[in-house]
């Protein structure tokens, strides 16, 4: 039997560091561009896959293929649309929220740490591995394109570093819709609570944290740090080094403006412009992103935010005051967070 680590048709669906092993699962092209998640949600009926030992993976030598680009973002910002709409340049494979990049991302901070269970090297180079297959796409597809979850951003910068050929787009939207769009959705503000560490751990690195305790934020708080911390974090990334492969985009105006932005990013990606028509009249647009069979479109969106900067309106307020407040001790964040 072949190696799933010699068949593109297998990807790393679960990394399992106590057990130091991947799982990799047999997904064709249908499921591949069904799937919202590739976690346990992608999971077909009758699952083809085998677990491979992590020091295999490692010892492995990276694939000479071309690199994934990517899309970061802040969650709850129309990610999974704008990976959609990426679905209607045909050559494009997508590949959606993998599971063992979420783990690897958790893994991360704490590389230096004594109970780490992966080395610095160890970990750099089984992102290398893991990346190089969701890079390699399915006939008759020649790239790939890979949306991150949000809780992954603190391996832009590396992946930025180990990938000299990669290309990102780093999406968010204003504070005001951002915090109504969580608090519309208790799961929501979970995800983005559950992030708040990490970030608070990344502000505070910038020099914008001191002082600042997780413990003493209530939810709309934490929200709304999360929001400041991946602003400033996008902003420092896309002035760094590698500026020129890095391009922010603002949901809101994609839904604004949407031709003007899709070909802002199809020139970031290099595709052929084309196929914009396409994604201009993609079904996406009507539906909700994370579950196709269910209708959703931009004024569906609308009607939502404002019924929840009605009903959440003192929570929002308290969030944009925690951030201007900051803003006030930190001036200069008013052009690094937006």
């Amino acid at each position: 039997m072949t190696s799933p680590l010699d068949d593109p048709g297998f990807l790393p669906f679960k990394l399992d560091l106590v057990g130091r092993r991947v799982l990799f699962l047999r997904l064709d092209a249908a499921q591949r561009r069904e799937a919202a998640f590739l976690d346990d949600r992608a999971l077909p009926a009758n699952a083809d896959g085998a677990w491979v030992p992590l020091d295999a993976v490692l010892a492995r030598d990276v694939a000479a293929v071309p690199s994934a680009d990517a899309i970061f973002h802040i969650g709850h910002c129309g990610s999974t649309l704008l990976s959609r709409l990426l679905d209607s340049w045909p050559q494009l494979q997508g590949v959606r929220e993998p599971l063992p990049l979420r783990t690897l991302a958790e893994a991360w901070p704490g590389l230096d740490e004594l109970q780490s269970r992966l080395a610095l090297a160890q970990a750099a180079q089984l992102l290398r591995a893991l990346w190089s297959r969701w890079s390699q796409p399915l006939p008759t597809q020649t790239r790939s394109v890979v949306k991150a979850t949000s809780s992954c951003n603190g391996l832009i910068a590396p992946l930025l570093q180990s990938q000299p050929t990669m290309r990102a787009v780093l999406l968010d939207m204003p504070l005001r819709p951002y915090l109504a769009t969580l608090l519309k959705s208790p799961a929501s503000v979970h995800d983005a609570a559950s992030a708040a560490g990490e970030r608070l751990r990344d502000l505070h690195s910038r020099g914008f944290a001191d002082g600042i305790a997780l413990h003493a934020l209530s939810l709309p708080q934490q929200c709304a740090m999360g929001w400041l911390a991946e602003g400033v974090r996008f902003s420092a990334i896309a002035n760094g080094e590698h500026a020129a492969r890095v391009l922010r985009m603002d949901f809101d105006a994609l839904l604004a403006q949407p031709r003007e932005q899709l070909q802002r990013l199809a020139a970031h990606f290099d595709l052929d412009a084309s196929a914009l028509d396409a994604a201009l009249a993609s079904p996406a647009w009507g539906r909700y992103s994370k579950a196709q069979a269910h209708g959703y479109g931009r004024d569906d969106r609308a009607h939502d935010l404002a019924l929840a900067m009605e009903r959440h309106g003192v929570q929002i307020a308290e969030g944009e005051a925690w951030v201007e407040a900051v803003m006030r001790r930190h001036p200069q964040l008013a052009d690094l967070a937006t």
